[in-house]
């Protein structure tokens, strides 16, 4: 559910806003009055759960409040003896009663996500976007992200099934981001987890990325791992990135295969020379003009041809 503050102590309020934006909640509005209150509540119908301090709002201002939306849920904090603790603990309490959650897969949507720390997982998202002819579609809260020639949308996670469906395009990649224990994400409130979450939930596909390396095989144990306890999973591909073909890379890539099991997966070269100049289709030498890296993304995105 959506916040509102009704806080009468400016440094209060500050610090609940301050505390509800970590933990992953919305603040739709911070009312500076019990008549500006009323005014926005008048003028949206979805529910809420209005924070209010106990000075804030006279028994009369509540009635008429609540005879407005009776979906509408309060919480009071008390100026003298404000517990973070039992704010987080009572609105936990009324976002779970509230909470409706729906798996849609769409089968155009491929999910990329990888390993913390893994590169490559937005380098990825672009070069199938752009061979596949495809959209991308991004978190406004990560990082900074490589440009790409390919169509690309930047919203939060609110808006993310919305924003596929208005999207005019055949396929769309989701750069996702990271992770490692899918289940215990999604029962998180913070923000990236609730992005996750809304992801897998709508995702037909999911390529998982790993590094290369001893941490990234580490990483990606335990993914795997905790993977057997997500119910009703998108169909999933594994992606070994930056192998090297020495010995060491060599031994990498046996516990990589020994770990996903038979799972279907792709393994990327290591390489410094990545560039989105070359078309892969619609030219007959353009593929023979491509390099090993973009060879593996031709044969990744011919699944979804």
């Amino acid at each position: 559910m959506k916040i509102v503050t009704a806080i009468s102590d400016s440094g209060t309020e500050q610090k609940i806003s301050s505390l509800l934006f970590t933990q992953g909640f919305d603040i739709l509005y911070r009312a500076l009055s019990p008549s500006n209150l009323l005014k926005y509540i008048m003028s949206n119908s979805e529910a809420m759960i209005i924070v209010h301090s106990n000075n804030f709002l006279s028994n009369s201002d509540l009635a008429n409040i609540v005879k407005l939306n009776n979906k509408n849920r309060f919480v009071e904090v008390s100026l003298d003896s404000f517990s973070a603790l039992e704010l987080l603990s009572d609105l936990s309490n009324l976002s779970q009663n509230n909470k409706t959650y729906n798996v849609e897969r769409l089968k155009n949507v491929c999910a990329v996500i990888g390993t913390p720390g893994s590169p490559g997982v937005s380098t990825l998202t672009n070069f199938l976007a752009l061979y596949l002819s495809g959209a991308v579609i991004a978190a406004s809260h990560h990082n900074l992200r490589p440009k790409s020639s390919a169509k690309t949308i930047i919203i939060s996670f609110d808006a993310l099934r919305e924003s596929i469906k208005s999207l005019n395009s055949n396929k769309i990649f989701i750069d996702s981001g990271s992770t490692i224990n899918l289940t215990n994400t999604f029962s998180d409130r913070r923000v990236n987890s609730r992005w996750l979450k809304e992801v897998v939930g709508t995702c037909s596909q999911l390529l998982y990325v790993a590094k290369s390396d001893d941490l990234g095989i580490e990483y990606l144990a335990k993914f795997v791992s905790d993977l057997e306890n997500l119910i009703d999973p998108p169909e999933i591909t594994f992606i070994l990135n930056q192998q090297k073909f020495d010995r060491s890379g060599q031994e990498l890539q046996t516990r990589f295969r020994n770990l996903i099991n038979g799972s279907k997966y792709f393994i990327l070269p290591f390489t410094n020379r990545l560039t989105q100049e070359i078309p892969l289709k619609g030219i007959k030498t353009s593929y023979w003009r491509a390099n090993s890296y973009q060879k593996q993304i031709a044969k990744i995105g011919a699944q979804w041809l």
